[in-house]
């Protein structure tokens, strides 16, 4: 009888070992799935926003995780964390308590990228990865994931977060306009510069965001228009504001900042609104930007009421001449008439951004550092103002070319030297101020592209060498924190000008004449040499 009972206890204990595990590991079964909503884009000059999760609503993250737990088990202390290679070590993002079966939650990723990102130039794809684990989770359990996004250059300014297929109407159009705020720089040390020398060259020191009447400050916003008028800056078009819904091309566009439309002398409808919404922030008056239907224009409010210039009456493709102060105002007050009657009718492709009511929700401007060469710039600017600026060269008639009109631009303000001395040609349209930087006195001049992609540089330096001339220009450069790589081949000359503002490629000429060499060189950003090697190579021929 010992026999049977025996091995059938061993059978049964057998048994509720097996249920028992059965039991146990039940709560295995099953996985915990995760989605993931990502941004498409990160924008360098919005990096602030996108690392505060009180910013703006919250609207802007890199991803929202969607974790749902499909296991017969609670899972505890679920963990979340991400990393960005090269840019943001893991970081752990949340920790849930407790997940129950059939539970889903949420976590948001608000990066929190190095300040320098606003130094980066260009467009990169970059990668997120994603890892979720829980108390008694092996590595198998671990759940994994990673999805590409792109981190564009801090001048890339993107209208609208929504695919351009998901697109629906104007207001999906206008979906970023809040990040506008973040191009406003009023904390720049270059704009603060800039609008110290308003005030005290232009307005004689009085400041309009002291008593807050609305005449002061209108006469400060036309103080404003009165300083890039006497700079000759240039309005260089309305190209990239978006016109109708399926103009996608014109969905984002690169902004020049503002220290670059000061220093650059010219900008489009928008980088001019960002400009003047940087100098009245900074003097402490509350500025507007206007978007309308393929333009935008430069304003603010002061009790109760609104103001708004034509910043493009200076010139180029703006009124179509040269406006005055009043006019520029007059026509700005009429487009805002006509705003407000089209905003009233709610009509989404009339929009207005409110800078310092965004920046109190947290759509804060990126930070810029001080620059002692565009300091230089500004100088030379504001001694125009006062009638001490360089003259502008004399051109010839306009010449007809496939690529437009050019212009046949000699080098030197002296037709008497010309013959011995190098000289170029130039699109007509292209500003060429003498003697930039009274501080470099090797830079000659330069001329420059409305859109500021190309310039032409003209060095003549005190030295039979050739190899000499272009030492001394490295040299010269090397004091303003630039680094300049050429190579020399006979009388031409490439090279490529490193700073903190990016790189800058250029071909170039070189001529000695009577123990003196001049060195004339063109070129661009390198992300957009290539796309502008036809205007580059047809000034570089035309060097003679």
């Amino acid at each position: 009888m010992k026999r049977i009972i025996i091995p059938i206890l061993i059978a049964i204990f057998g048994l509720l070992l097996v249920g028992f595990s059965f039991i146990a590991n039940r709560g295995n079964n099953g996985t915990l799935d995760m989605d993931i909503v990502k941004t498409e884009t990160i924008m360098p000059a919005a990096h602030l926003v996108y690392a505060n999760e009180n910013a703006l609503e919250g609207k802007y993250y890199l991803f929202k995780a969607k974790l749902t737990n499909n296991t017969n088990a609670t899972l505890e202390d679920v963990t979340v964390r991400y990393r960005i290679p090269g840019f943001i070590e893991w970081t752990e993002l949340d920790v849930i308590g407790e997940l129950f079966p059939g539970q889903t939650a949420a976590v948001r990723c608000y990066p929190k990228f190095k300040d320098n990102i606003v130094d980066k130039m260009t467009e990169s794809t970059e990668k997120a990865e994603i890892e979720v684990t829980w108390d008694g989770a092996s590595e198998d359990d671990f759940v994994e994931e990673d999805f590409a996004f792109k981190i564009s250059g801090r001048k890339e300014y993107k209208f609208t977060n929504i695919p351009a297929n998901e697109i629906a109407g104007w207001a999906d159009v206008h979906n970023n306009d809040d990040l506008l705020a973040c191009f406003v720089t009023p904390n720049d040390p270059i704009v603060q510069y800039y609008t110290q020398n308003i005030q005290e060259k232009i307005l004689k020191g009085e400041s309009a965001s002291v008593s807050k009447d609305p005449k002061e400050a209108v006469r400060f916003l036309m103080g404003i228009y009165n300083a890039t008028l006497l700079s000759h800056m240039v309005y260089s078009g309305t190209k990239m504001m978006p016109e109708s819904l399926q103009d996608v091309s014109k969905f984002s566009q690169e902004n020049r900042l503002p220290r670059e439309v000061i220093t650059g002398n010219t900008g489009l409808c928008l980088e001019l609104s960002l400009l003047y919404a940087s100098v009245l922030s900074n003097a402490g008056i509350d500025p507007i930007i206007f978007l309308v239907p393929g333009h935008a224009y430069p304003g603010f409010k002061m009790r109760g009421q609104y103001f708004a210039i034509e910043a493009t009456g200076i010139g180029g493709e703006g009124l179509g001449n040269i406006a005055s102060a009043e006019d520029a105002f007059n026509t700005g007050q009429k487009q805002l008439g006509e705003f407000f009657k089209n905003a009233q009718q709610a009509d989404p492709r009339y929009t207005m951004v409110d800078i310092h009511e965004v920046n109190q929700r947290g759509g804060v401007p990126m930070a810029l550092t001080d620059d002692s060469f565009l300091r230089t710039k500004v100088d030379a600017i504001v001694a125009s103002w006062n009638g001490q600026g360089a003259p502008v060269m004399e051109t010839t008639s306009p010449v007809t070319t496939p690529q437009g009109n050019w212009t046949s631009t000699a080098t030197t303000p002296s037709s008497s030297t010309t013959s011995t001395r190098l000289s170029f040609t130039a699109p007509s349209g292209w500003q060429t101020v003498m003697k930039p930087i009274p501080q470099l006195p090797i830079l000659t001049a330069q001329t420059i592209s409305p859109d500021q992609a190309v310039s032409i540089s003209v060095y003549d330096i005190p030295t039979s060498s050739n190899e000499e001339a272009m030492y001394a220009i490295s040299q010269a450069l090397g004091n303003y924190g630039m680094q300049v790589d050429f190579q020399l081949n006979n009388n031409q000359v490439m090279g490529n000008t490193h700073s903190a503002n990016g790189t800058f490629s250029w071909v170039g000429k070189l001529l000695r004449r009577n123990g003196k060499t001049r060195v004339v060189a063109v070129g661009a950003p390198d992300y957009l040499f290539q796309q502008q090697s036809q205007a580059i190579n047809q000034v570089f021929n035309s060097i003679k």
